[in-house]
């Protein structure tokens, strides 16, 4: 009997051993150097026509072109109403995935009266084959079925402003059409994307179109510039023409760190040796499936919030104590009042165990949104350029999030159980169902380049130097270089001010986030480790931070941030 028990264990185990996921490879996202171009073997990516929509006003999308690996890419789609009245045309892009999850982006267009309209809407690149719809009261409701094709993880992916003529020539290096493995997207220039979020996922950005990055328009420009800031990589011929549209560009270097990413000028140079190649700034902890490995590429850390672990102890006892009365209790009641009693006991302590356990979350946990925040902070020109990672979870799922087109969301792509994702690009982004679902934990990495009037402020007072707090939130400890000398304040809280002391140099370790992992080292740690100037600080902040919740109230476990920035005096 012994044997055959042990013979049991292990049939039952056998399943649970097969379910064992593999080592997780290195991720990405801890690069410590940026990793540069080198030699480049390209094709250009081929794209075909797709009609959608006939009659009055006909519609067509681009498709059959590549996607990157993770991230998002710009769904691009025509409107020809020259011969239809001015309307509101819908565009749903609809994507099933495993196990029926489905992925919905919408776009509604206004479109004058004999016009021609091209429009993009950022489409997350694991949605790579669905239905594009097309909805108007001229149109009716009309469909075509769109696909793309996926670049690999080792494979690169450059969108090109301009024709492939106008790339080659700029790069003088013919497409390498049989060994290739980097990818060529040509896109026209006046068809640039409005949202930042279009481009996470893309290795570099070309513009050899011969107007240059002068010829977008301002919400084009801000887009691309605010990509750039945060983390993306910008290769132009020559500086722009016109002042003020990359405002962080120095006056000389061929390859200059602009913000979190690079700007390049090949000019009469074309070598891509030195060009750092972008990445996704952030690697977002994945849902995982007991079915199912995790694919390279794909963060796999520990969760950041405490709701997202199952309460084991908790589960155990409630179990233990329902098994007790369901067991000895019922035959100690059945000795008393009788067996019949039992039909009434034994759900009745089903229902109460059941209660008990629904009771016990909600008491704990609560109706609110449980979250923790953290990010790293570049404050420059009234502007807050930040990279950042929250990690929810709430008993009942909000209603969405909205933010603008000038802040993007990282879901966690690739990653076992795809993310459901359902925006409407209508105006800025408008995040609906799936955003937090009920009873999942959930992360979202967000690049955001938003105004602000957030500062320090240090000013002579008598003999001190004297730091106020007017960022927001609470200071735990800062770094300020006033001409040749290093000062540091702590525990500073919003509004407060306090006496600087000297230090001999920044602590590092005062810096470290616990998420820091998730991110590109190579983007922030010369946010952290590059030498103060004068008027220049280094702070270690509490709170939300400047990373953006999308309107939606939660209840913070924690919020850790670095944020470096100039000083008013």
């Amino acid at each position: 009997m012994r044997a055959l028990a042990v013979l049991l264990l292990c049939l039952l185990a056998t399943p649970a051993l097969a379910r064992k996921r593999r080592p997780s490879s290195p991720s990405t996202a801890a690069t410590a150097v940026p990793q540069s171009f080198g030699s480049i073997a390209y094709q250009f990516s081929q794209t075909e026509r797709i009609e959608v929509a006939f009659g009055k006003t006909i519609v067509s999308a681009t498709g059959r072109g590549h996607t990157p690996w993770m991230g998002w890419f710009p769904l691009r789609v025509s409107i020809d109403n020259t011969s239809g009245p001015k309307q509101t045309v819908k565009l749903v892009f609809r994507s099933y995935g495993g196990g029926g999850v489905s992925t919905e982006v919408t776009r509604a267009v206004e479109v004058d009266a004999g016009a021609r309209v091209a429009v993009s809407m950022p489409v997350p690149a694991e949605a790579r084959y669905g239905n594009l719809e097309a909805s108007s009261p001229v149109i009716g409701k009309q469909t075509g079925q769109v696909g793309f094709t996926s670049v690999y993880d080792r494979n690169r992916l450059i969108l090109s402003f301009g024709t492939s003529e106008e790339f080659e020539a700029f790069l003088r290096q013919k497409p390498d059409n049989t060994n290739g493995e980097d990818q060529v997207l040509p896109m026209p220039l006046d068809e640039a994307p409005t949202e930042v979020t279009a481009y996470l996922g893309l290795h570099a950005v070309f513009i050899t179109d011969a107007r240059g990055i002068d010829g977008l328009n301002e919400a084009q420009r801000r887009a691309l510039e605010a990509w750039v800031v945060s983390g993306g990589t910008l290769v132009l011929g020559a500086p722009p023409r016109t002042g003020g549209l990359l405002p962080l560009l120095s006056e000389e270097g061929r390859v200059q760190r602009y913000g979190l990413g690079h700007v390049a000028f090949l000019g009469d140079d074309p070598s891509l040796a030195d060009v750092p190649e972008a990445k996704l700034p952030v690697a977002p902890l994945g849902q995982q499936s007991s079915r199912r490995y995790e694919s390279p590429g794909t963060a796999s850390y520990a969760a950041l919030l405490p709701q997202a672990l199952v309460p084991v102890g908790r589960f155990l006892f409630i179990i233990t104590l329902f098994t007790l009365l369901i067991g000895p209790g019922s035959v100690w009641i059945a000795r008393r009042r009788g067996p019949a009693v039992l039909l009434a006991t034994i759900p009745a302590t089903a229902l109460v165990t059941c209660v008990v356990i629904l009771g016990s979350s909600l008491l704990l946990d609560g109706f609110t949104v449980h979250g923790s925040s953290y990010g790293y902070t570049l404050l420059d020109r009234n502007r807050a350029i930040t990279v950042g990672l929250t990690a929810w979870y709430a008993n009942l799922a909000p209603r969405g999030a909205s933010f603008d087109s000038t802040t993007a969301l990282i879901a966690p792509q690739r990653a076992g159980d795809p993310t459901p994702i359902d925006v409407d690009w209508s105006d800025g982004a408008r995040y609906r169902s799936g955003f937090i679902p009920s009873r999942t934990y959930r992360e979202w990495g967000v690049v955001s380049v938003a105004p602000t009037r957030a500062r320090l402020v240090v000013r002579q007072k008598g003999e001190a130097l004297v730091l106020q707090n007017a960022l927001g939130m609470r200071v735990r400890r800062v770094w300020v270089r006033v001409g040749e000398e290093l000062f540091v304040a702590n525990d500073l809280r919003d509004g407060a001010e306090v006496a600087l002391s000297p230090s001999a140099r920044v602590d590092e370790s005062e810096l470290a986030l616990p998420a820091a992992r998730r991110f590109v080292e190579a983007q922030w740690r010369p946010l952290v480790t590059a030498p103060l100037t004068d008027g220049q600080f280094l702070a270690s902040v509490e709170g939300a931070g400047f990373v953006p919740t999308g309107g939606v109230t939660m209840n913070l476990h924690e919020g850790r941030h670095v944020v470096r920035g100039e000083v008013s005096r």
